[in-house]
């Protein structure tokens, strides 16, 4: 069975739960978030205890988890980011290149190399699903709805389509909204990428048929979505949409409102992804504050360093001291 994913964080996730499938420990590390800079740093004793309830609800995972049978080598990741730029392009081509860049451009260094191996990694996992589906192998694909994901599932179901897949080879597992632990807690995730391995089997066991009608369905929700070919989608009542470039703007504006003088422009950018799950990365809200600077609301204080990301900088509103 073909294992179809949208997010490298994802493949590597899934790859690790086909693995040994048990818990061979690691090294665990424990990164605090602050709301300001006079917020209270947790002590020693409660960062190691902290870290030593993860270990043991890790352990306790992998005790407890139900095997997931398959191949690292049946994992094809798409990691095209399709929720954001031009998609009106047969295959994965310049249109998807250029996206990546704009997504990507955040880490000047490693941006070229990073696009490279993305289209790479995609380009193949589609000759294989070509390859392999369109031989009659079934395929199971992990969704969500996030933007990424969504759209991820109804460009699948195009290729699928035009492959000419039997009805009854495609199952689809949808990431659950809240997930409930065994100490009675409950879990919520923004993507595949953030699910534990040892839950992969698990959730496994709620993937559902996806009828050819359904398929055929969700073909022609992206062929709509390839003749709008909007700069950017997101999701509404489970249904991914085509919006203007600005949809997300209010969320950062919020944040920036409580700005004053110099600040730091990651911060700004942590606080939005931290505050807003709604699946945009921190290179989309990187690419809202250059439009912003372009705009003249914005100014750059000081620069990067040049391994660093971009927005490794001081900012301030135009007009403003500091």
């Amino acid at each position: 069975m073909l294992e179809v994913v949208f997010a490298e964080g994802a493949a590597g996730s899934l790859a690790i739960a086909m693995g040994k499938g048990e818990y061979i420990g690691g090294a665990s590390s424990l990164v605090v978030l602050r709301d300001s800079e006079d917020a209270k740093q947790p002590e020693k004793e409660e960062e190691l205890e902290i870290l030593r309830q993860f270990e043991e609800r890790e352990r306790r995972g992998w005790e407890q988890a139900v095997p997931l049978e398959g191949s690292r080598r049946d994992i094809l990741c798409f990691s095209l980011a399709l929720s954001v730029g031009e998609i009106n392009e047969d295959g994965i081509g310049e249109k998807r290149k250029a996206a990546l860049s704009q997504l990507l451009h955040v880490y000047p260094r490693e941006s070229e190399q990073a696009v490279r191996d993305l289209l790479g990694s995609a380009r193949e996992s589609l000759q294989l699903l070509q390859q392999r589906a369109g031989a009659g192998e079934p395929v199971r694909v992990w969704t969500s709805e996030m933007p990424d994901d969504a759209c991820g599932l109804r460009w699948l179901a195009a290729q699928l389509v035009s492959l000419g897949v039997p009805d009854g080879n495609v199952t689809c597992v949808q990431l659950p909204r809240y997930l409930e632990r065994d100490d009675g807690t409950a879990v919520s995730f923004r993507g595949w990428g953030e699910v534990s391995p040892y839950l992969w089997g698990r959730l496994a066991r709620s993937g559902e048929p996806l009828p050819l009608p359904c398929l055929k369905a969700l073909a022609m929700e992206w062929k709509q979505l390839r003749s709008e070919n909007a700069p950017l989608r997101t999701v509404i009542s489970g249904h991914p949409v085509s919006v203007a470039e600005d949809f997300y703007d209010s969320f950062l504006l919020r944040e920036l409102a409580g700005c004053r003088g110099a600040f730091q422009e990651a911060r700004v950018v942590g606080a939005v992804l931290g505050k807003y799950p709604f699946g945009f990365g921190d290179g989309w809200v990187a690419l809202r504050i250059e439009h912003m600077i372009r705009d003249g609301l914005l100014e750059p204080v000081t620069e990067p360093e040049p391994e660093d990301p971009v927005y490794h900088r001081l900012l301030r509103r135009v007009g403003e001291e500091g």
